[in-house]
C-alpha cells in the first residue's frame, strides 16, 4: 500500500511512520516545517526527499506542505500524481495546544482536516482524533458521534470534536480514531517526546505542586503509544474497509487517587496531598501553576471510553494499566531524568 501520513514529524506521526515503513508499506511522510522523521525510539528514520515517483518498498519519502493552505499548498500536477497513487491517508496533523486561540485551532484542526480530506476523495481516510471529543461528560462514552457543541475544557477539544462532525459530512465512509491519554510504550514506559500531561506530572511528581484538586470519582484513562499505533495501522490496512468510529484507550481508567498515590511508591518521590475540588484550596499563581492549568479537567472528570467497535475491527485487545503497566511509566519519566528524584520539601503550590 502508498499510505500518506500526515504531521509525520509529530510524536504520533514519527511511530506510525516507523511502523509502516518497517511492514513494508511506501510511505509519503507529509511534514510542514521539520523534515527530520524519528521513531518513538528517538532514532531518526531514513528518508529521501519526495521527488515526484512512488517510494519503493519500505521506502519512506518526505513531502513538505501545508494543511491551512487549499491543496495543501501542493502544485497541481503533484497532487494529481498523489491523487491516482495513494491507497490510505492517515491524518495526524494537529495544533495540540490546549490554551490556543479557538480561531488558530480552528484553523489547523477543523479547516485543515477538510483539506487533506478534499484532497483524496478516494483513499481511505483514518482520522486520528482524541477521545476527548466528549468534553466534559462523564460515565459511559460510546464509539459514535459526539455533540460539537460540548460543554467542553478547552478549544482543543472543541476543535476536535467539530473536526469530526464536519469531516463526517463530508466522508461519512471516514475511519475515526479516538486515542486517550497517550503515554509510553507498554513494555517499558519509553516516549520519544513528554508532552501535554506528561507536564502537569513532571511538576507533581517533583513536588512543585504538593496539593492536587480532584474530584473524588475522577479517572485518567492512559493509552501506551504502541497500542495506538497497532490500532491505527489495523484500521488503515483491514482488507475490508468499515467506515467506524473506534476507541483507542485502555480497558478500564484508573482512578486519579490511585495515580497520584503510584508516585510514592518510586524511590525519592512523593505522591501528593489530595484535595476535593469543592474545598478551599487556592491554587498558586507561580509558574508550574500556571503550566499545568490546562490540564486541571483530566483531574476532575470520570468518562469511560466504551472500546468493543475498536477491538472487533481491530482484533486487539485494550490493555489492562495496572498498577505495574502505570510504575513502568513513571520509572521511565525518573530514569531519563525527565522528573528529577526530590525529597525535600518545596514551598506549598497546588492547583
Amino acid at each position: 500500500m502508498v499510505i500518506f501520513i500526515t504531521g509525520s514529524a509529530g510524536l504520533l506521526g514519527g511511530a506510525l511512520v516507523q511502523e509502516f515503513a518497517s511492514k513494508g508499506h511506501r510511505v509519503i511522510a507529509m511534514v510542514h516545517r521539520d523534515t527530520e522523521i524519528k521513531g518513538n525510539d528517538g532514532k531518526p528514520i531514513p528518508t529521501r526527499r519526495y521527488i515526484d515517483r512512488m517510494p519503493e518498498v519500505g521506502e519512506v519519502m518526505v513531502l513538505q506542505g501545508d494543511i491551512t493552505c487549499d491543496e495543501l499548498d501542493f502544485d497541481r500536477r503533484r497532487l494529481a500524481q498523489l491523487q491516482i497513487a495513494i491507497d490510505c491517508v492517515i491524518h495526524c496533523a494537529a495544533l495540540v495546544k490546549f490554551e490556543a486561540a479557538i480561531e488558530n485551532l480552528q484553523a489547523v484542526n477543523v479547516e485543515g482536516t477538510l483539506n487533506v480530506a478534499k484532497c483524496f476523495p478516494k483513499a481511505r481516510f483514518v482520522h486520528v482524533s482524541t477521545a476527548y471529543t466528549c468534553g466534559l461528560q462523564n460515565g459511559p462514552i460510546k464509539e459514535a458521534p459526539n455533540s460539537k457543541n460540548g460543554p467542553f475544557a478547552n478549544g482543543y477539544e472543541q476543535s476536535k470534536a467539530q473536526a469530526e462532525s464536519e469531516l463526517l459530512k463530508l466522508r461519512p465512509d471516514a475511519i475515526v480514531a479516538r486515542p486517550s491519554i497517550v503515554v509510553g510504550e507498554y513494555a517499558n514506559g519509553r516516549i520519544r517526546s513528554f508532552d501535554t500531561i506528561y507536564r502537569a506530572f513532571k511538576f507533581i511528581a517533583e513536588r512543585r505542586i504538593q496539593t492536587v484538586m480532584t474530584a473524588q470519582d475522577a479517572s485518567l484513562n492512559f493509552v501506551p503509544i504502541d497500542h495506538v499505533v497497532k490500532g491505527i495501522s489495523a484500521l488503515a490496512t483491514h482488507p475490508e474497509h468499515h467506515p467506524a468510529i473506534v476507541h483507542l484507550a485502555a480497558r478500564q481508567a484508573v482512578s486519579v487517587e490511585e495515580f497520584l498515590q503510584l508516585i510514592g511508591k518510586i524511590p525519592g518521590l512523593r505522591s501528593p496531598r489530595i484535595a476535593d475540588i469543592n474545598s478551599a484550596v487556592i491554587a498558586s499563581d507561580g509558574m508550574a501553576a500556571r503550566m499545568v492549568k490546562p490540564y486541571l479537567s483530566y483531574f476532575t472528570r470520570s468518562p469511560q471510553f466504551e472500546t468493543e467497535a475498536s477491538e472487533r475491527l481491530t482484533g486487539r485487545r485494550s490493555p489492562q494499566m495496572d498498577e505495574a503497566a502505570l510504575l513502568r511509566q513513571i520509572s521511565y519519566c525518573v530514569e531519563t531524568g525527565f522528573i528529577r528524584r526530590r525529597p525535600a520539601e518545596r514551598s506549598s503550590v497546588a492547583f
